[in-house]
């Protein structure tokens, strides 16, 4: 094709209705081609291809389905995140503690928090369910029987009065930490202190990483697990069945075990260096994991947040550099914005936690917001969500 019948990157954009720079990460990850223009300055694209690719976009989910619900627990624009009106940078700046910001979801009110209960009926079900599990568990299954357990033996589990929701959700929260045996012998009633020492065997004093993790993923408005908590909320289920529901989206790949994919690709570039490791992960996904996020196009607060925390705190340089040298060479090649996924992977990897340590740290911290979206919810009308299905014959049936 003649260039003067191609088109600019800005054009190619504004018909697919996304950035330039969206056009050129959809380049990078081999979705479209570019050829450079005869000026030797600028790439140029070919019309019948974007136009291909747009239908294709708008065929891909057929039965995509938008929920609009109002909410006044999280705002979430493209590079800000406030919780309750209080902007999550700041939250972390004053060295909020993850317990004082679920309570802030929770009423509305940044109190400093006091400390939660420990109820040892609870703990000891806990352990046991735990321990009964297979070597082979996963880590949400060892969630999911921490709150199982939690709930069996607690008489007021089906209390869903404001207060009751919010102390049964306390006792749920540890139950979920101490689903996880304990690596080392240093224990705190805090829970970013107490997970620490689940996850890793590396310098306890390095722990307030994770109040970071826990502060920054506590809520991020609508999405597909706290869906499927207000869901349960709305049919009234009590507040230990709303956290079952959450977690079960969790257990898919696409939500909050992506940070899984990161660490092994840092783990692959500490092996073979990072090139090796990011031509691996493109011709196995053909993307690269943690860029990109379809609101925080410009800059993911929670991003840069862990990444400055896990600065000012060098648990292992060297694995330090092996994160820097690989996010290098994605910034030089796709100018999305690196997204949450990147810096928990990148945390969990520095921290010598295994690779599935992201989904703990995403699945405890996000239980805050589940249950701050349960309140919100048992104040609707119950059961308002009401999908109506249409029966079609499928060919081939």
């Amino acid at each position: 094709m003649d260039d003067d019948q191609r088109i600019s990157a800005a054009e190619a954009a504004s018909r697919l209705g996304v950035k330039r720079e969206t056009i050129y990460a959809y380049v990078s990850r081999g979705l479209l081609h570019s050829e450079r223009h005869i000026d030797g300055k600028s790439s140029t694209f070919d019309p019948a291809e974007i136009d291909r690719f747009r239908r294709r976009k708008a065929d891909d989910r057929p039965g995509r389905l938008e929920v609009p619900i109002t909410s006044g627990i999280t705002e979430v624009l493209d590079g800000t995140v406030r919780y309750r009106g209080h902007d999550l940078d700041a939250l972390i700046g004053a060295g909020n503690r993850y317990e004082t910001v679920a309570e802030l979801l929770w009423s509305g009110r940044l109190d400093e928090a006091e400390e939660w209960p420990v109820r040892r009926a609870v703990e000891t079900a806990v352990r046991r369910a735990a321990r009964a599990l297979p070597g082979h568990a996963t880590p949400t299954d060892r969630m999911m029987a921490g709150v199982v357990a939690a709930g069996a033996v607690d008489p007021f589990r089906d209390d869903r009065s404001r207060d009751g929701a919010v102390t049964t959700a306390r006792t749920l929260i540890r139950a979920i930490v101490d689903a996880h045996p304990a690596l080392s012998e240093v224990e705190s009633e805090r829970i970013a202190e107490r997970l620490w020492v689940r996850l890793t065997r590396a310098d306890p004093r390095h722990w307030p990483l994770l109040e970071v993790a826990l502060v920054a993923l506590a809520d991020h408005g609508m999405a597909t697990s706290t869906l499927a908590a207000r869901l349960a909320a709305s049919t009234r289920a009590a507040p230990h069945a709303v956290l079952l529901a959450g977690l079960g989206p969790l257990a898919g790949p696409l939500h909050g075990a992506a940070s899984r994919t990161v660490h092994l690709m840092f783990s692959d570039a500490e092996a073979r260096g990072p090139d090796a490791a990011i031509a691996e992960v493109m011709r196995r996904d053909g993307r690269v994991p943690g860029i990109g996020h379809f609101i925080h196009r410009t800059r993911d607060p929670r991003h840069d947040l862990l990444f400055d925390a896990l600065a000012d705190h060098p648990v292992d340089e060297a694995r330090m550099d092996v994160v820097a040298s690989v996010v290098a060479l994605t910034t030089e090649r796709i100018p999305a914005a690196p997204n949450v996924d990147l810096a928990l992977g990148a945390m969990t990897y520095i921290c010598d936690m295994g690779p599935d340590a992201g989904e703990v740290v995403f699945a405890i911290a996000r239980t805050a917001g589940w249950v701050a979206h349960a309140l919100e919810e048992y104040e609707e009308a119950p059961i308002r969500f009401r999908p109506v299905g249409r029966y079609v014959t499928r060919r081939g049936e």
